[in-house]
Formats: structure tokens, C-alpha cells, sequence
């Protein structure tokens, strides 16, 4: 099973956890774990090396889920530069779009274009690794929280019982570095697309760390120190990735097609759950539009007809 169709399946069982107030049974773990590291490592930053070592397990665990992660997402952004002639004529066309049926069209082109050439709009992201890890946090912030050993801990100065804004600053920043190195080799135009993602993940730690104790900021400034660490790797890898991008990927040119409303899908049907939601709206929404515009046509059929009568009786007096 692929790592991106546990997510339902997580997303289940942290709702169950939850439900059953069972979402921190590691708090019991990890206190022993951070209780351990105090007496055998010592020093007022034990606890905090605890974590570091906690985080570095973790995604030495996760590794080689992540890297596969990153290395699709590579693909898929090679694969959608492949495609950015036809993405580029779509968006000219949305911008070109006087009414709303043309604005519709040119949205269903686009969605067309990445279904027929089997390519993901949301570049390989799925949410699975963070969701794994989600009982750890839960369990983290507890373990610190209500531990009276653990509750005066820090780190080099930095409380780990109370909000950080520095650490939670750093992870955002760490985070923003991963973006940008992400988006080398990448085309400029595809760049502009791509950009909002750039702020939206530092952003998002930022917010995360911000109001969690410092722990949990700790954990996530060591693991994004880990995620440089597979960018680099990932970007080293892009030259040979692209190449066999190139090399494998057929190109389908249904750009026009689309635009015109005339394309015969010859997709394969989509397997998971997400895909074919997606798939029944754009049915949805493009069967709406046909009678919309069914409807429209009825209703100028009937003002001609209207216009032509009263002209009628008119000539008759």
C-alpha cells in the first residue's frame, strides 16, 4: 500500500483517539524517555537534547517515506513543465474569458490537461507524514506540560514548558529555506505558479510553533533541519530525475480539444477516493453547465419569438 492511501485510514484513527481522549498515550513514554535522557546525558539542556535525539529518530524512521514523498513531487513538478505550453494557452484563455461559461471552460481544460496526462495538480502532496506523527506531538506537549521534573526544563536558556517565539521564528525560517531550495531548477514560469506554496508551509509551522510550548517548537526546528537535509539530496537528484522524466513521459497536446469543449477522455479511471470526487464534480459541474446554457438558448428562443410577435401585431395595425 502506498504511503499516500493511509491518510483516510489515519485520519479514522486520530478521530477515534480523540474521541476516546486516547490521543496522548504516548505522554507516559515520552516522559520516561525525556526522564531517562536528564539522568544519563545531565546538564540543564538534557531534555532538550532528548527531544533532538526524539525528532532524529523519528525521521530517521520516516526517511525513506519522505524522500520517496519528495522524490514524486519532483516528478510530478518536471512533469507539469513538460506540460506549461498548454497550461500557459489555458491560463490565456481564462484571462481572455468574457462570460462565465467561457471562464468555466477554461477551467475544465485545465483540469483535462493534468487528467489525460495522468499528472497530480497537487504535486505529490499528501499529508500522511505529518498525521503519523500527530500522536507524538499530542503526547510531547502532555509529557512536558505535566511532568513537574520536565516542566522547568529548557535549552540553552529557551524554556521548553512555555511558548517559544524565537524557536517558532527559526522553524518558519528553516521552513522557508526548504521552500526556496525546492525551487531550484525549476523554470521561472512554473516558478510563478508555485510561489504561494513557497509561503504557505512557513507560514503554517509558524502559526503551529507559536502557540505550542517550546518542545514541540524544538521538535519541529530539528526535523526541518532534516527536511534541508533530503532537499539537498532532491535537488542533487533533479538533473537525473528530469532526464528521466523526459525520457518517460509522453506528453498528450488535448489543449485545444478541451478548450473547444470536443475532448474524448482516454484517462484511466481514477483509483482513490480524493481523485474521483474530483472527477464526479467536474461532471457535476460541467453537466450544470450544459443546461444552463440549454436554458439560456430556450430563453433568447422565446424573447425572438416575443419580439417577433409584437413586431407582428404591430404591422397588422
Amino acid at each position: 500500500m502506498k504511503i499516500k492511501h493511509l491518510t483516510p485510514i489515519l485520519v479514522i484513527i486520530l478521530i477515534g483517539l480523540m474521541v476516546t481522549g486516547n490521543i496522548n498515550f504516548l505522554e507516559g513514554p515520552l516522559t520516561d524517555f525525556m526522564k531517562w535522557a536528564q539522568h544519563s546525558i545531565g546538564g540543564v539542556n538534557a531534555v532538550g537534547w532528548s527531544i533532538v535525539m526524539l525528532t532524529f529518530f523519528v525521521r530517521l524512521v520516516l526517511m525513506p517515506f519522505m524522500v520517496k514523498q519528495q522524490h514524486s513531487a519532483t516528478v510530478q513538478q518536471e512533469k507539469m513543465r513538460l506540460l506549461q505550453p498548454q497550461l500557459t494557452k489555458v491560463q490565456e484563455a481564462q484571462k481572455n474569458a468574457t462570460t462565465q461559461d467561457e471562464q468555466m471552460k477554461a477551467s475544465q481544460a485545465m483540469m483535462a490537461i493534468y487528467r489525460e496526462n495522468n499528472v497530480s495538480m497537487f504535486g505529490g502532496m499528501n499529508f500522511s507524514i505529518i498525521l503519523i506523527q500527530w500522536p507524538i506531538f499530542a503526547g510531547l506537549y502532555q509529557a512536558i506540560q505535566h511532568s513537574d521534573e520536565l516542566a522547568h526544563a529548557s535549552f540553552y536558556g529557551i524554556s521548553l514548558a512555555d511558548k517559544s517565539p524565537l524557536l517558532a521564528i527559526f522553524t518558519a525560517l528553516v521552513y522557508f529555506l526548504q521552500s526556496y531550495l525546492s525551487m531550484i531548477g525549476i523554470p521561472e514560469e512554473q516558478k510563478k505558479t508555485m510561489r504561494s506554496m513557497m509561503y504557505i508551509m512557513p507560514l503554517m509551522m509558524l502559526f503551529m510553533t507559536w502557540f505550542t510550548n517550546g518542545g514541540i517548537a524544538l521538535y519541529f526546528s530539528a526535523g526541518a533541519i532534516v527536511m534541508i537535509i533530503q532537499q539537498i539530496i532532491i535537488t542533487m537528484w533533479r538533473p537525473r530525475i528530469r532526464n528521466g522524466v523526459v525520457n518517460s513521459f509522453e506528453v498528450k497536446d488535448v489543449v485545444d480539444e478541451a478548450l473547444a469543449g470536443t475532448l474524448v477522455s482516454s484517462a484511466p479511471e481514477p483509483q482513490g477516493a480524493f481523485a474521483k470526487a474530483m472527477q464526479n464534480a467536474q461532471a457535476a459541474a460541467q453537466e450544470q453547465q450544459e443546461e444552463q446554457g440549454q436554458s439560456e438558448a430556450e430563453m433568447r428562443e422565446a424573447n425572438r419569438a416575443r419580439n417577433a410577435e409584437k413586431k407582428s401585431h404591430k404591422d397588422s395595425k
